[in-house]
Order: C-alpha cells, then structure tokens, then sequence
C-alpha cells in the first residue's frame, strides 16, 4: 500500500506542475527538467545548497508532469532527499527519499532483484538518520529477496566468472564493463555494507545473516578461492570476537589469512593486517606462542622492499607489545626502540602518531627499572599529544 507521505508528494508537485505560471514558463517540460536537474545537481556538488535545493525542487515540480511512476521524477525526488540529508533536515529527507524507491520499485516490478542495492541505501538512511524501526523489517525483505534469487542463481548457473586470481571483489565491480558485471556482485557489496552498520549497531545476528549471504553469493560467481571471500571470512571473524565467541573468530581469521597469503605477495599490506587480525584473536584467546610466531613471520615481509607506508613500524611496533603481554620486557624493549624509529622516519619526530611507539617502549623500560628513559619518552609523548590537541 502506497504512504500517506508518498501521495501527499506527487499531488503536491502535480498542482504546481499544473499552475498556469509553470506552464507559461516552460512549453516543453523534459529538456526544462534535464536544465533543472543538471544545475540543481551541479549546485549541489559545488557546496551552493540554496541555489541547489531552489534548483532541485522546481526539478521535482517539472519531474511530476512525466507521470508518478517515471524515473526522472524518482531521479528528482532522490537529490532533493540527498541534499536535505547533507543539510541535516532528515525529516524532510525521509518521504521523498521513500517516494524515490517506491518508484523504483513499481517500475522494476516486484521481487525485482535491480531494486536491491536502492533497499540498501534506504535502510542505511533509516539506521543512520531516518526511523529506525523502519530498517528491519526492510533488511528482512532484503535478505528473503537475496536468499530466493540465490537458491535461483545456483540451480541455474552453468559456471563461474573467471577473474584474475586476486582481483578484489569491489575493485573489479566498480570498474568492470556493463557486459561482463554479475549483478550478484552488487547483492554481495550491499550485503557486506548493511552489515557493517548492523555491527557497528550491535545487532549481532542481523549483520551475521547479512555477511553469510555475501559469502554464499562470492562463493557462488567465484568459486572457494579468491580474495572476496577472505574480506567475508575477516567481517565473520570480527563479528565472533564482538560476540566473545574467540575460537570461531580464530577460524574465520585463521581462513581469511590463509587464502590472502596464497594470493597476495607477503609484502602487500593486506597480508599482515589478516596475520594482525589472527595475533590479537590468540593473544586474546592467551595464546602467546602461536601469537609471537605470526609476528615474527611478519618481520621479514619487507626484508627486500620497503613498504612505504609504515608498516615496518607497525609490525615491530606489534611485536614489542606482545612481549610486553607476555612480560618479556628484555626481548620487548629493543623491538619497541626499533619501532619507534621506522615511526620517526616514516611519520615525522613530532607526529601525533608516534606517541603510542613512544608510549608502549616506555613501558617496557618502566619494567626494567629504567626510570630516567621512562620518564622522557613519557614526557616526549605528552608534549606531542599536548601540541596535537590544540592544532
């Protein structure tokens, strides 16, 4: 059944649309409304949002002549929606943003699959800005609908897309041609998104549903081994460890690390953030040994090539700390040092971001007994933090 607000929305703009002074203004309404939309549009993106939202409402007015169910109105409605969320004006963001995929939606048909990454995006206006307790009930459309097609896409599937061994799953969808794009990619993007906010959100069983879905998407266009799948692995293994569920976290993880080391070289920064993700997993579990041995492994990744982007530091930096946890302060200490120059070099001696290197190797030295080196890198640390916050 069509809303209360989406009625009120199209009768509006047909009145307007229909005055006699709109009409003496424009005899020819779509190349009126192609002017309007292009400049509304264009104000917007340069920051100009009174000019914008004038522009954008009269785009809407002329979008209404095409019919109630026309794409360009459904176009219209959306930017003006957009803007007034950039504005911060939800409220009025909310039905014409509703009005843009009910549109959409009738025009697609129902239980049209296109439709859903337009479900997305809504949901995530409802969780983020809108009424909430209109996004469940949609995501529990959304994943009845994916679930369905899928089921669908698998019987009737005769093989795999083949993509180079590694490519990942956003990249290649934002940039691969309109003839060769699976659109259960998008399904997979969408799905991976949602879940992220359901997590952030703590509705731990939603965002579970949502990424087990991406998952059985990838699974299904790619195969058991490409690097989309380990991104989904990593999200499940977060998801477990917010849950305090540790040893399926270290599953998830442990899988995820395992497919991107056979794809990726182990110079590449995704490598160690999986072996970073597995390490804090066992040190939480108390797991040390296992912990120290993957960061140990992670020394020697830029032995031949430097990262240039500080990961050097980073991994020295993890390594250090886990002696710390493990009160090897003797082993940590020179590590941390070592941290704590690659972060100099790579950072700057008075960056805001050496101050946990600084902070983490003057605890190591506290526990030696070091008190006069303490007492500096601490006193460095404070300084820079000070300098920082009131930049």
């Amino acid at each position: 059944m069509r809303s209360i607000n989406s009625i009120v929305i199209y009768t509006f703009a047909a009145l307007l649309c229909s005055s006699p002074a709109v009409r003496a203004a424009d005899a020819q309404p779509p190349q009126k409304w192609d002017l309007l939309e292009k400049n509304g549009e264009q104000a917007f993106f340069n920051a100009e949002y009174g000019d914008a939202e004038r522009l954008l409402k009269q785009a809407v007015i002329k979008g209404a002549a095409f019919g109630e169910n026309d794409l360009r109105f459904a176009k219209s409605l959306g930017q003006l929606g957009k803007l007034y969320t950039v504005r911060g004006r939800f409220s009025d963001a909310e039905p014409l943003l509703e009005e843009e995929f009910h549109i959409k939606q009738t025009v697609a048909g129902p239980n049209n699959i296109q439709i859903l990454p337009d479900m997305g995006t809504l949901i995530h206006f409802y969780l983020s800005h809108g009424t909430a307790a209109k996004a469940e009930p949609m995501t529990e459309d959304l994943l009845n609908l994916v679930e369905g097609k899928l089921k669908e896409e698998r019987a009737q599937r005769q093989g795999a897309v083949t993509l180079k061994p590694g490519q990942p799953l956003t990249a290649w969808a934002g940039t691969a041609a309109l003839a060769v794009r699976n659109p259960l990619l998008d399904w997979a993007i969408t799905c991976d998104n949602l879940g992220d906010s359901y997590r952030a959100r703590g509705k731990f069983d939603l965002a579970g549903r949502l990424y087990r879905d991406s998952l059985d998407i990838k699974t299904t266009i790619f195969g058991p081994e490409h690097l989309s799948l380990a991104n989904s692995y990593d999200n499940l293994g977060t998801l477990a460890l917010e849950k305090n569920q540790d040893a399926e976290a270290e599953d998830y993880y442990t899988d995820a690390l395992e497919m991107t080391a056979k794809i990726l070289s182990p110079n590449n920064p995704q490598v160690f953030s999986r072996l970073d993700k597995l390490a804090k997993c066992l040190i939480k579990e108390k797991k040390y040994a296992r912990a120290e041995q993957l960061y140990l492994e992670g020394q020697d990744f830029w032995k031949d090539k430097p990262s240039h982007n500080g990961s050097e530091a980073r991994a020295k930096y993890a390594l250090g700390s886990l002696y710390v946890e493990e009160k090897k302060f003797s082993d940590a200490a020179p590590v941390l040092q070592q941290a704590l120059r690659l972060a100099e070099d790579y950072y700057g001696a008075d960056s805001i971001s050496i101050v946990p290197f600084l902070q983490r190797y003057a605890d190591a030295l506290f526990f030696m007994g070091k008190n006069d080196q303490t007492n500096q890198l601490r006193q460095r640390a404070n300084t820079i933090a000070g300098a920082g916050t009131t930049q």
